[in-house]
């Protein structure tokens, strides 16, 4: 007997949707395949605005937006999820994250499971939430369980998400994990790119413009003095901590090269200050770290990460999760398939990482013309 649940990932980069087919059975799980589609242009503007600091978005736009990101996604997946696939776990689009008081993801599971006619959990992050928790990093669950199977007694690793934001997770024998937001991975150097190039560019493609850059250190500075950088795990954060404006404002003065090279050194040093007062400080040791999402696929960022490091002298392996047999850009994804089956199951979606009570409920189930189907076969998983 085995359930094959389809993992849905649209992150704060609004640059694609990346969905991961997972079948679990009980001796474990196994990727089957992994797709991506680009973000439509319309939407992606749209939630961009409603994140920005000038936002004007009545109710009636907001839910109207909640519904045609839940149809993009059901026509997106009902191409994708020929029979055999049981249900899909779809994050949603994050579009406000105010922990420990509230969080929002758009995209209406209703529409998905129509147009699917699949079983369809969603809403991750608000059990947590109710439980007192940060309701993010939830992926670390996910890390867990892989390091259960790959890692030997004494290692000591991270597994390291660089996405619109940067979270890592550090896994340890005997040790419960530690797991924490570390502020903008992406969200900065694509602010600025997206604006210089008047929406031409998304991104900077393996991180070859800030290559060619120079570092101002003092604008690295200013970025860096965000108050976030300062709070002790468990936290999290997203677009409203750091909204656009603050970085291209700040950068404005600058050649773009310069800005992206600016930006890019931040990232990296803001990472680096994380590991070295919640992990280094408390002697903790740490022998790789694996790193996924679409900041994986910046070698320039990477170089700037290690080169952080040494300046610490702590020597780190830096690899991404292709090591471990998962590509960096479908991780997440396969990660809220993971979690999907834990919720179909009723367990919690956090950890203690995200400071939330034991009792943390799970995600929200919208049952589609399979679910009796379903039923039958979870008692066995």
């Amino acid at each position: 007997m085995s359930l094959t649940i389809v993992g849905v990932m649209t992150g704060t980069s609004c640059d694609s949707l990346d969905a991961t087919a997972v079948k679990f059975s009980a001796g474990g799980f196994e990727q089957l395949w992994s797709r991506s589609a680009p973000y439509p242009a319309s939407l992606r503007s749209r939630v961009l605005e409603l994140q920005s600091s000038r936002a004007r978005t009545t109710l009636r736009e907001l839910l109207g937006l909640h519904r045609e990101l839940g149809e993009w996604y059901g026509r997106t997946l009902r191409r994708w999820c020929a029979r055999g696939v049981d249900a899909v776990a779809n994050h949603g689009q994050t579009v406000a994250h105010f922990p420990p008081i509230s969080t929002l993801q758009l995209g209406e599971a209703a529409s998905i499971a129509r147009h699917t006619g699949l079983t369809v959990v969603s809403d991750f992050r608000w059990g947590d939430i109710a439980a007192g928790g940060q309701g993010a990093p939830l992926v670390p669950a996910f890390h867990r369980e892989i390091y259960t199977r790959m890692a030997g007694e004494g290692d000591s690793i991270a597994i390291h998400n660089l996405g619109g934001i940067s979270n890592l997770t550090y896994l340890c024998r005997g040790k419960d994990p530690l797991a924490w937001d570390t502020g903008p991975a992406n969200l900065w150097m694509d602010a600025i790119i997206r604006h210089r190039s008047n929406g031409k560019l998304q991104f900077d493609r393996g991180g070859r413009i800030a290559r060619r850059g120079r570092v101002h250190a003092a604008t690295r500075d200013r970025l860096l003095e965000n108050p976030f950088f300062s709070k002790k795990p468990p936290k999290s954060t997203g677009r409203d901590d750091f909204p656009e404006s603050f970085a291209i404002g700040a950068t404005r003065r600058l050649p773009m090269e310069d800005a992206l090279a600016t930006a890019c050194s931040a990232t990296a040093r803001s990472i680096a200050t994380e590991y070295r007062r919640h992990i280094l400080a408390r002697g903790l040791p740490l022998s790789t770290i694996y790193f996924c999402g679409g900041g994986a696929r910046n070698p320039t960022l990477l170089e700037l990460v290690h080169l952080e490091f040494l300046e610490l002298g702590w020597l780190v392996d830096i690899r991404t999760t292709s090591s471990l047999g998962i590509d960096p850009q479908s991780m997440e994804a396969t990660a809220f398939a993971f979690l999907g089956h834990r919720a179909l199951r009723g367990e919690p979606m956090g950890g203690a990482w995200t400071g939330a009570a034991a009792n943390a409920p799970g995600a929200k189930i919208t049952p589609g013309r399979n679910w009796a189907r379903l039923l039958r076969k979870l008692p066995a998983l």
